[in-house]
């Protein structure tokens, strides 16, 4: 196993991502002005040199993939939405078939989190000057693993020109203080573990008990993938991956030119 770089270590033993924040800050500068383009097949170029620089935190790793990022004119939102998931997935496999350890995984998820982070901050910053098109309070259930599905949908709803409320592990208490000082428009639960669903359709029976107004909740995550209904077995209204579906049951409509602004 790849020992990890003395940069990436923290005396807390978290991962230390201050040399992947540079980097992002270089790939949101060199892509924040490119014209959109649709992406019909994922170059994989690009993400082989993300898996070699996620993984190895390496000065020559992160100029490779500015090289591929440059050569293809990948966009942002190409990078957040598609590069990036697909780099995690092709982690998890190789972590499933024990060709990387769960500290590997788990260090090069760590840089691709730090990435997100910065891509967001970008489209934050962007979106300062907006009037608002709606605001969404985002759960994360406790005992998630990695929270990169849930950043990239942040991204997403981010670039919709929607206020994002970020809950990690929230408690009853809080959820409670939440709905009644906050006027959200919809809730979104992310939900990656299966056995998490009972809890979560509990947390969402409370949402709805004390919500002053009816708030729209949607369930989504990998723990979609194998169930037929997720949302009957959860009392959510809907469950979707979809975040135009998703905001499009919340009532909310968009502006389509602030979408590609961010993209």
């Amino acid at each position: 196993m790849q020992e990890v770089p003395t940069w990436e270590k923290s005396r807390s033993g978290a991962i230390d991502t201050s040399g992947v924040t540079y980097f992002a800050s270089q790939v949101v500068s060199l892509l924040a002005d490119r014209t959109v383009r649709t992406i019909t097949e994922p170059r994989e170029s690009v993400i082989s040199s993300l898996i070699v620089a996620s993984m190895s935190g390496t000065e020559n790793a992160f100029a490779a993939v500015m090289a591929e990022l440059k050569q293809t004119r990948t966009t942002l939102a190409a990078l957040a939405d598609i590069y990036i998931p697909i780099v995690a997935r092709r982690m998890g496999e190789a972590w499933e078939d024990d060709t990387l350890s769960w500290v590997d995984v788990s260090i090069g998820v760590g840089r691709l989190q730090g990435l997100l982070r910065e891509i967001g901050a970008a489209w934050a910053a962007d979106q300062a000057g907006d009037t608002g098109h709606g605001t969404v309070l985002l759960i994360i259930p406790e005992q998630e693993q990695h929270t990169l599905g849930p950043m990239v949908a942040m991204g997403q709803l981010r670039r919709y020109g929607i206020s994002v409320c970020l809950r990690i592990a929230p408690s009853l208490d809080e959820l409670r203080s939440l709905m009644a000082t906050r006027s959200f428009d919809g809730v979104m639960i992310s939900v990656a573990l299966q056995e998490k669903l009972p809890s979560v359709a509990k947390t969402i029976q409370f949402l709805k008990n004390v919500s002053p107004k009816p708030t729209p909740v949607i369930v989504g995550g990998a723990a979609l993938s194998n169930l037929e209904d997720p949302a009957l077995c959860t009392g959510a209204d809907l469950s979707t991956n979809d975040i135009s579906v998703a905001l499009e049951a919340m009532g909310l409509k968009f502006d389509a030119f602030c979408v590609l602004k961010r993209a």
